[in-house]
């Protein structure tokens, strides 16, 4: 509808999850390389959790879209299943036909495929989107599957995703053998404030905008990171619609007025985020009406100014908060970025040894087919060197 009046390929704000946009701000960057890290060091369980709409299956389709050749991957986003069921919907991610419903047929024919799978050098990894759905039976079948093992290396990878209260799920008494199988778990926040302008630039460069004037005023882009909280989602959403209202407008920029009237015009937006266990500060209906009019209508009396002041505070703190929840994670990732960097430094130097060792094995075969010319060409009534037979001997043996 909007995109030719504003100059773009294509929506930039879409609900759907695309990895071609994906932004990685701090917390996803993080998130990025605690997921790159347990894949890369063959850990049996990954956990990621965050709240509604904060980015999950997004990162996670950027990330196998990356690695997809070296993993045979099955997703799994359908959780209400009982143990049968999950290894029905398994057995058919991984293009397997059952010939049964029996529960140890099925476990059979998933242990074949991820040997199959090992023996050519592949690996196999189950991701679970909305594992907080699960049935505790479901979660002891996966832990089972965690069990086989090829010598000590694990044969196949799960990624349990899901919202806040999966890592209540899996403080369950009847969980604690696989919830103590989890090496590698991270919680994956909202956007902080000052990254929500970062993260709507970045979407209208992927969409194709080039135009010199910002899309979005400065104004409008602080209201649009108050109302969102952060919410990747909330944020598309809300951007999608502003430029709608823009377009119909006919105005070339998005203003702080309509990012406050679009919010104002959809109410789910704050219901979404009281779902998300984001509390959402909305003026009494009194403040509200001072704040609109000058005065009030009904109700104790407050000063307009005073309660801008009050939420103006709030917002700040709020703010502040935000930025400590990124700083204190920053070091942690400074500790896996090393990680992954000697990791990939080891990787380099067993790489070069293995060609050189291929190198020296090439000139031992040459040599070796050299001398075997030689030795036929010894006359048969040449009586071969002491060498030549002991040479010979070796080589029959």
């Amino acid at each position: 509808m909007y995109t030719n009046y504003f100059g773009l390929q294509k929506r930039p704000f879409v609900l759907s999850p695309d990895p071609g946009f994906l932004y990685l701000s701090r917390v996803h960057d993080l998130a990025f390389t605690h997921l790159e890290y347990g894949l890369l060091h063959h850990v049996g369980f990954v956990a990621l959790t965050g709240e509604v709409g904060t980015g999950k299956t997004t990162l996670l389709k950027s990330l196998f879209d990356r690695v997809k050749r070296s993993f045979d991957l099955a997703m799994i986003f359908n959780t209400q299943l009982d143990a049968v069921a999950l290894l029905e919907m398994l057995l058919k991610e991984f293009a397997i036909v059952p010939p049964s419903r029996s529960k140890a047929a099925l476990v059979e024919l998933l242990y074949q495929h991820f040997m199959k799978q090992y023996a050519q050098g592949d690996r196999c990894v189950i991701v679970i989107d909305e594992a907080q759905n699960l049935s505790l039976e479901a979660f002891e079948e996966l832990r089972m599957l965690s069990n086989l093992e090829a010598g000590n290396d694990v044969l196949v990878q799960i990624i349990l995703v899901g919202q806040p209260q999966l890592r209540e799920r899996l403080a369950h008494p009847s969980l604690t053998q696989l919830t103590q199988r989890i090496s590698v778990h991270y919680h994956l926040t909202p956007l902080s404030l000052d990254e929500v302008g970062k993260y709507v630039a970045h979407r209208l460069q992927v969409a194709g905008y080039e135009k010199p004037t910002p899309l979005f005023t400065e104004e409008a882009l602080t209201c649009l990171a108050e109302r969102s909280r952060g919410i990747p989602r909330v944020i598309n959403s809300i951007c999608d619609a502003s430029l709608t209202y823009a377009f119909a407008d006919e105005t070339p920029q998005v203003s702080r007025e309509i990012i406050a009237k679009v919010v104002a015009d959809n109410e789910l937006l704050l219901v979404s985020l009281r779902g998300a266990g984001l509390e959402v500060v909305v003026p009494p209906p009194s403040v509200a009406d001072a704040l609109r009019e000058g005065g009030v209508r009904e109700g104790p009396t407050v000063s307009p100014a005073l309660a801008g002041r009050l939420l103006g505070r709030l917002e700040a703190l709020e703010m502040r908060v935000q930025r400590l929840e990124a700083e204190r994670h920053g070091g942690a990732l400074a500790v896996l970025q090393k990680m992954l960097e000697k990791e990939r430094k080891r990787c380099m130097q067993y790489a070069q040894a293995t060609n050189s060792l291929n190198a020296q094995y090439r000139q031992v075969q040459a040599l070796v087919a050299q001398l075997r010319k030689q030795l036929r060409e010894v006359g048969a009534n040449e009586e071969p060197s002491k060498h030549w037979r002991i040479f010979s001997r070796d080589k029959q043996s």
